[in-house]
């Protein structure tokens, strides 16, 4: 039978996420570096950078915090997929090893499995609704799900996996390919493509649809947490 999500542990796999941030070390490359002081002092002595006044800490914020931005945008990304996941089992009474479902995909000239990031059989749909959703779903053999935090990737042939990905889900499979992409910042390039092989939702749209799927106001939930997520943030950026 389904379970009531518990916030306790929802939070708990936001908060493992992101905390995952603080090991990571941005100054890693650079064995007598601890701080973005002694990078600049680096740079300045460097004989490439050293007459171009390249120790602005402007400069330096923007090279090292972009190898962290990139960790932490990472890992939100993950948060959301486990949480995702489990508001999946909590709702259909399911195990993370039931809605895992594979399929073979050619990424640059080699056939590669890649997983779904959640599946729902159609005999456990019944009674969900899904207004959003273009009818005749319900005549597949289920859901299968990517989610993304944000839609970053600009490479082509990682975007034309993904196009493949929903075209085997579709027609090899009989399932329903949803794409629900978090946020409303992506490349719209990809996104205005994949729309035309996904069932896509961006920003709100994509939390409403989960909250329609899973009977969980996720967007709620991370409103009402926002001081400890965003401590939790702070504490990352502090590396800077």
């Amino acid at each position: 039978m389904p379970t009531q999500p518990s916030e306790a542990e929802v939070i708990r796999i936001a908060l493992h996420h992101l905390g995952r941030v603080e090991d990571y070390n941005p100054y890693q490359n650079f064995p007598s570096v601890r701080n973005r002081f002694e990078f600049g002092k680096l740079i300045a002595s460097d004989p490439a950078f050293e007459s171009f006044g390249l120790d602005d800490d402007r400069y330096v914020v923007a090279r090292i915090g972009g190898n962290l931005i990139t960790s932490l945008h990472r890992k939100i990304g993950d948060m959301y997929e486990e949480i995702f996941r489990y508001l999946l089992c909590c709702r259909f009474d399911l195990t993370l090893a039931s809605i895992r479902f594979a399929v073979n995909v050619q990424i640059g000239g080699r056939v590669q499995e890649r997983s779904t990031d959640g599946y729902i059989p159609i005999t456990h749909t019944a009674g969900l609704t899904l207004p959003s959703l273009r009818t005749g779903w319900e005549s597949t053999s289920g859901l299968a799900f990517e989610l993304r935090s944000c839609y970053q990737i600009g490479d082509s042939k990682r975007i034309q996996a993904d196009w493949d990905m929903a075209l085997a889900l579709r027609d090899t499979h009989r399932l329903t390919p949803v794409m629900l992409v978090l946020c409303n910042t992506s490349l719209r390039s990809p996104i205005d493509r994949l729309k035309h092989s996904w069932n896509l939702y961006e920003g709100v749209e994509s939390f409403r649809f989960i909250r329609d799927l899973t009977g969980f106001d996720l967007r709620n939930f991370l409103e009402r947490h926002r001081t400890v997520l965003t401590s939790e943030i702070a504490r990352s950026l502090t590396k800077l």
